[in-house]
Parts: structure tokens; sequence; C-alpha cells
């Protein structure tokens, strides 16, 4: 028994079902023009979930192997049980849109960056002077605005290759860009606003929050959380460094 979500379509207040077949990897599977993203076997409340799609596993087309990553998977699982929130509200309003096709036109092979190995930084601030990143791993830092981000970084860093930013509102195909640089790892530094974190990193080892009391960090729409309980949970999953400035 394998528990799909099916991006278009509901059974009763979610989009999960079941299938009576094993997929061994979180695959991108499409059947009938529609896709699906396997959950794996086990799914929090599981009891909630009881309807069947009855085709057999051989009528499924694997679009793209392991989609999401198993610690990406882990962490959407989390967020379901944390926030005791539905998936179709998960997975789309913090780790996947719903439209697949758009993402998937955005992929392209993954390539090698050269970056500096020391942030470039404004005349009038020093908080991120002493920070070092590597190639060989990504790195997140996560502001709590786009004006504090800008005021400490500067326009000659970002425009580097292997960093980029991401925004609430930047445009969905810069943000199906941005999703698939990550997972390629083509992406090594990552400057985040807190909507932005749900990514399905390639090689992330080390994750820099500033000022982690400034109220922005808290989420309020649904579903609600506190971006530094998720990167608590974010570090502990990727076994990655946390350090707070």
């Amino acid at each position: 028994m394998t528990y799909l979500y099916w991006f278009t379509k509901y059974c009763w207040s979610d989009k999960v079902w079941k299938v009576n077949h094993k997929f061994n990897t979180w695959d991108l599977l499409k059947l009938w023009d529609e896709y699906f993203l396997v959950l794996w076997k086990e799914i929090s409340f599981s009891e909630q979930y009881k309807y069947e799609i009855m085709e057999d596993a051989s009528s499924f087309e694997i679009i793209e192997k392991n989609f999401l990553n198993k610690k990406t998977i882990e962490l959407l699982h989390w967020m379901v049980y944390w926030r005791y929130a539905p998936y179709y509200n998960v997975v789309s309003k913090l780790f996947l849109s719903n439209e697949v096709e758009k993402l998937l036109d955005k992929k392209q092979a993954p390539k090698k960056n050269k970056i500096s190995h020391k942030v470039q930084i404004n005349a009038q601030t020093n908080i991120l002077q002493d920070l070092q990143f590597s190639p060989d791993w990504q790195t997140l830092v996560l502001f709590p605005d786009l004006r504090t981000l800008t005021n400490l970084v500067n326009d000659e860093f970002i425009s580097q290759a292997g960093v980029d930013v991401l925004l609430s509102s930047d445009s969905q195909g810069k943000k199906n860009k941005s999703w698939w640089d990550i997972k390629n790892g083509t992406t090594n530094i990552i400057l985040s606003t807190h909507s932005e974190i749900f990514q399905n990193y390639k090689k992330l080892k080390k994750i820099i929050i500033i000022r982690p009391h400034k109220r922005y960090y808290a989420n309020q729409q649904d579903p609600r959380y506190k971006t530094f309980t998720v990167v608590q949970k974010l570090s502990e999953i990727r076994n990655a460094e946390l350090e707070s400035i």
C-alpha cells in the first residue's frame, strides 16, 4: 500500500489517496493526464485516508524519479503532523505549486558554479562579515524581511553565480527555476525570507537565521508556523549546522 498526493482532485477534505502498490521512491507519477506525488507507505494521520485508486501499477508513468528527496518528504510529513494541517494545504502553500507542468518546463541540466568563499557586504554593516561559504554545500541564510536583506547584502554579492534570493513576491516562473537550481545543487547560497524555506535542498549543510526574534518570522496564514521552530527541525533532519545572528 502506498499513499499518493493527487495535485488536482480532492478525496473528502484532502488530496491524499491510496493505491494497492509499492513505489520505490518519492517519484512524480502521471495517470490519465493527472500528476501524483508518492508520499510513501506511512503518512501523518493515516486513519483519515481510506479511498483507493483502482489502477494497476503499470498504468502509472514515472515522470521524475525522486522528485522530492527523502528529507524533504520527512519535513513535509512533520509539517502536516505538527500543525495538524491537511496535506493539500502544506504541499500547495509551502512545498510545491499545483501547476506541475509549469514546474517541469523549467527543468534544466545541473551545472557547476564557482562562488566566492566570503560574502561581500555593504559598508554600513558587518553582521555577515565572517560568514564562510563553499561551492561544495548549500547554505541557507534567512532574513526577517526584504528590507533587512537588502540592507545587509549588496547587489554585487547577489549577482554571483551560485547565489539566489527567494522572496514570496517572486513570479511563479522564477520560483520554479529556483526550485530546480536548489534541487540540482546549482545554487549554493540561498538568501530567503521565511515563506520560501521549504525547498528540495540537495546538500544543505548550514542554516543562518538573522535576527531570529523579529515578529516577521511568524507566518500568520494557514498553515501557521514559527520559522525558528521549522528551521530547528530542518537542521535536525538535514544534519545541518544552525546559527543565529
